[in-house]
């Protein structure tokens, strides 16, 4: 009996030794953060931190009843239901958002907009520019531009231009002035020879087109009786069957004394072309030609003035880019020549050569230029270019460089298709500032009905 007592002593303390090793051996694994190949433990070392944690909680969290456990799964599927209902109405807000924001582009992606009248000008000398299956019905032949006398070229002769199916396309000298107000002024005076003798001459041009526009954009608010008077003398005096229009800059209220008085002269005219571009121009800050926006505010007031048979809203196929230039000043010599005293034998003055060095400031250069629509798909401005689009302002192309800086905007034929569908709420004549700056595809955008 001793012996075996002794014997299951022996083989109990040999276990604890073993047991014993074997924890220790444990705890230094732990420790070390390493682990010998082929193991599947993971040191808690070789975690993640917040997994750390999580290890930790869950040694410690106590054993959960089944109701527990069921109630707890309640709560958090109804947290989950509650979290993706507000996901659900912010989707829904934001949803509602995008619809309105492209109803219109979804609306003009689909088809063609419809117009009974496109008017067109045509540079002259640019006539090789026209294909003959453009969608326009009247074009506006430019120009036939006032002379210091204050007369015109009557040598003038329409292009021969193809017919639109099948259709001959009317075609309208203008008689333009862009800038000379001391001139208008002169041509425009009742008391001078000089405005009969123009009227005149209009009248003997029109005789070989089908109608005539004036385009006199240089007229003073002193003079606007003088030109209303003017517009009444041709337009009785054109023969039956002509068609009289005019190009009226942009406006969205009423200006005191305006010789470009919509209400008057759309009483006069046939046809009121609005030049509903150059909202920025060459020597103003960058921006758009003709945002969405503005050309909105344009149509709301011309509306409500202009008869709707009457009034073509025009649109630009340009765009502009303004640009900035650093230039480092520089020092140059100046040659001058002054007077010191005269010759006692021929008295003729002398003269000594004095030359000096003048210090030019460095300074920034600003030029801007237009771009053709059809150009903007090959313009490249590198991977310094900062681009955007939006309906409302179209392409904008930004650069900034050293010494360097240069802004685009030009609507491409979505952005342009846009104005056809504004437009095309309130009138049914639609006209373009020039024939042959076009993007191609713009043509299938557009369509002629009867």
């Amino acid at each position: 009996m001793s012996k075996r007592i002794i014997c299951f002593l022996f083989i109990s303390a040999i276990l604890i030794l073993l047991h014993a090793a074997g924890l220790e051996a444990v705890t230094v694994f732990s420790r070390s953060g390493s682990a010998t190949t082929g193991s599947n433990v993971i040191p808690e070392n070789d975690l993640p931190v917040n997994n750390r944690e999580t290890l930790s909680r869950k040694t410690l969290e106590p054993v959960k009843s089944k109701q527990q456990v069921k109630d707890e799964k309640v709560i958090k599927d109804d947290k989950v239901n509650n979290e993706e209902k507000n996901i659900g109405k912010e989707r829904s807000i934001n949803t509602e958002i995008r619809i309105i924001e492209t109803t219109r582009t979804k609306e003009t992606a689909q088809s063609s907009v419809e117009f009974r009248e496109v008017w067109g000008y045509l540079m002259r000398g640019e006539e090789k520019l026209f294909k003959g299956d453009e969608p326009v019905t009247d074009i506006c032949y430019f120009s036939c531009g006032v002379l210091s006398n204050g007369r015109i070229n009557t040598n003038v002769k329409p292009p021969v231009l193809p017919d639109l199916n099948g259709k001959k396309r009317r075609i309208h000298m203008v008689i333009s002035n862009l800038e000379g107000y001391q001139l208008m002024s002169r041509a425009l005076n009742p008391e001078n020879s000089i405005r009969d003798l123009l009227v005149a001459d209009i009248l003997e041009v029109s005789k070989r087109f089908d109608g005539v526009q004036i385009d006199f954009e240089a007229i003073s608010k002193k003079d606007a009786a003088a030109f209303h008077e003017f517009l009444r003398m041709i337009k009785s005096g054109l023969e039956p069957g002509k068609i009289f229009s005019i190009a009226l800059p942009s406006r969205v209220t009423v200006i005191e004394g305006d010789a470009f008085d919509y209400n008057i002269i759309s009483g006069i005219v046939d046809r009121v072309y609005i030049m509903a571009y150059d909202q920025h121009w060459s020597t103003s800050k960058p921006g758009p030609v003709a945002s969405l926006e503005w050309c909105k505010a344009i149509i709301d007031f011309a509306k409500d003035i202009v008869p709707a048979d009457k009034l073509i809203m025009g649109i630009p196929l340009y765009g502009r880019e303004w640009e900035e230039k650093y230039v480092k000043g520089k020092k140059v010599k100046v040659v001058e020549y002054k007077k010191v005293a005269k010759s006692k034998k021929t008295k003729k003055p002398k003269y000594k050569k004095v030359v000096r060095t003048v210090k030019i400031p460095p300074r920034i250069e600003k030029k801007s230029r237009s771009i053709r629509s059809k150009s903007l798909p090959e313009l490249t401005y590198g991977s310094r270019a900062e681009k955007d689009y939006s309906i409302d302002k179209g392409v904008s192309i930004k650069v900034e460089g050293k010494g360097f800086s240069s802004v685009l905007y030009c609507d491409d034929v979505q952005a342009t298709k846009e104005k056809f569908v504004l437009y095309r709420e309130y009138v049914d004549s639609v006209g373009f500032w020039r024939l042959g700056m076009q993007s191609p595809e713009m043509w299938d955008e557009i369509r002629i009905v009867d």
